[in-house]
């Protein structure tokens, strides 16, 4: 009857010991998932490495549509990485860190951005187009400011005027006639 009563108790014992590893196991902090965004399986529209696998930080919690892709590809090829970080942000969720290892990986397609009217309409203006385009109000809005050494302030009416970069839109500052 002895050995009865130990193989009982070493069955006991096993038991509570399976059952707080698993109540362990499920009280375990869980990295949070963003809200109303279901798992699924990589999507072919986003860049991937040499191998095929991609890293966890490149998964996006929101699928790129075509056109996003597109005015990404024309910001990427135009070397505006902040404004195509910006665009995969404000489309994804995702965070600063997520999208600029995304856009520095990003690889155009060889046959160019797309040409697609989204893309022609997001693509960033050329500097010396933009400023021969601006309206005659910001023009002299940009004059008046630069004339009272507001050259900072002269910079970001002219980027929120075009959509230039800074380094474009000080370089057209600089040399504002």
């Amino acid at each position: 009857m002895d050995l009865w009563i130990w193989i009982l108790l070493a069955a006991v014992v096993v038991v509570l010991f399976v059952v707080i590893a698993v109540t362990l196991r499920a009280i375990r902090p869980k990295a949070p998932e963003p809200l109303g965004v279901a798992p699924r399986a990589p999507s072919a529209a986003t860049p991937q490495r040499a191998g095929g696998a991609r890293p966890a930080a490149e998964t996006s919690p929101a699928a790129l549509s075509p056109a996003v892709i597109a005015q990404i590809d024309a910001l990427v090829a135009a070397e505006q990485k902040i404004r195509a970080i910006k665009v995969l942000r404000e489309t994804t969720g995702g965070s600063l860190q997520e999208a600029k290892t995304r856009i520095d990986r990003w690889q155009v397609p060889a046959h160019g951005a797309s040409t697609s009217p989204a893309a022609a309409l997001s693509a960033a203006p050329r500097p010396a187009d933009a400023v021969a385009h601006l309206d005659p109000g910001v023009r002299t809005e940009i004059g008046r400011l630069i004339a009272a050494d507001q050259k900072i302030r002269a910079i970001k009416v002219l980027r929120d005027a075009t959509g230039l970069g800074l380094k474009d839109s000080k370089d057209a500052v600089e040399s504002w006639r």
